[in-house]
């Protein structure tokens, strides 16, 4: 038997406007009745027809999520395998939020604004993956469908963003350290110059230590590290400093694959393969919540509703 909305509704003794809300428009359904819409539509293996969908919507029925080429940056995360897993999360909070839609996902790398531009023809809405500098935002500047900025770029009056903070999170690294007693830490870090969120970590350990030393260096080469590494034998040995904070988990990782540190410790990142380590901490900034929200807040927009920036605060793993 061809399961429909009706029979759906009739089961969850609602109607059948609201099994359509749910599907189509999720935030716009109070939480308790949408987990009951879902539960029936699960017990009947209802999905909903995504091409009906999308001609009363007079529209796609897809979202984009749009990566902007950054490889003539001298570092950027995202190219380096050990955060492949960063990419997993991000979708993990996409298909949370997606999967009881009738909206499809499709993805993008774009290298300039005409790419972009194509793209807003093809869709009902954008996500924008990793915009992490005002020269790419100003790239969404032009695209007149819902669009939704994320995750390390500050708001500003001209998109919806959903962003983290980093200054918070290098205040919750500073929290940590000083509920371990620490009043000396040395900051290791790299790339602060180039890379705006490595600046705002370090804005907020300043706002608790003020005037912490900062160990800069290329972590991408290992002949830094071994060198760095050396320096903090000789820190250590001469009583020096008495915590060490890291501007991301892959810094920290490499120091302590080099070197047995019995001093506090914390990154950032949330990395999973962090958790296996005894002792150390790290700033989780959440990736999966922000990609979710992003999405849901499209999805409202597409529905007419007005929408507003949001932060989502970094948590502490320990």
């Amino acid at each position: 038997m061809h399961i429909t909305r009706d029979i759906v509704a009739k089961k969850a003794k609602v109607s059948s406007a609201t099994v359509s809300r749910v599907f189509n428009n999720p935030n716009s359904v109070s939480l308790e009745l949408r987990e009951k819409v879902l539960l029936v539509a699960k017990d009947l293996n209802y999905k909903p027809n995504i091409a009906a969908s999308q001609l009363r919507r007079s529209g796609t029925g897809v979202i984009a999520v749009v990566k902007v080429n950054k490889t003539n940056r001298p570092y950027y995360w995202g190219s380096l395998k050990l955060f492949d897993w960063f990419y997993a999360q991000a979708q993990k909070g996409l298909l949370n939020a997606i999967e009881n839609t009738s909206y499809q996902l499709s993805f993008y790398n774009i290298k300039d604004e005409k790419d972009l531009i194509e793209i807003s023809k093809k869709v009902d809405g954008i996500i924008g993956y990793d915009i992490d500098s005002r020269e790419e935002e100003k790239l969404f500047d032009q695209i007149n469908i819902p669009c939704v900025l994320a995750h390390h770029i500050q708001p500003n009056n001209k998109k919806v963003h959903v962003s983290t903070n980093n200054e918070y999170g290098g205040q919750l690294q500073a929290k940590y350290l000083i509920d371990k007693g620490v009043k000396n830490p040395l900051y290791i870090s790299g790339y602060i110059d180039q890379v705006l969120s490595h600046t705002q970590r370090l804005d907020g350990i300043k706002k608790y230590f003020p005037n912490i030393r900062v160990y800069e260096i290329n972590f991408l080469e290992n002949l830094e590290i071994n060198k760095m590494v050396n320096d903090l034998k000789k820190y250590i040995n001469n009583d020096i400093f008495d915590g060490f904070v890291f501007v991301n988990d892959l810094v920290l990782v490499k120091t302590i694959a080099r070197i047995n540190i019995d001093l506090p410790l914390i990154g950032y990142d949330g990395a999973p393969y962090v958790s296996l380590i005894d002792d150390v901490a790290s700033i989780d900034f959440n990736i999966s919540l922000i990609y979710e929200k992003a999405l849901l807040k499209v999805i409202d927009m597409i529905n007419g509703k007005k929408i507003v920036d949001e932060i989502v605060l970094p948590s502490i793993l320990f």
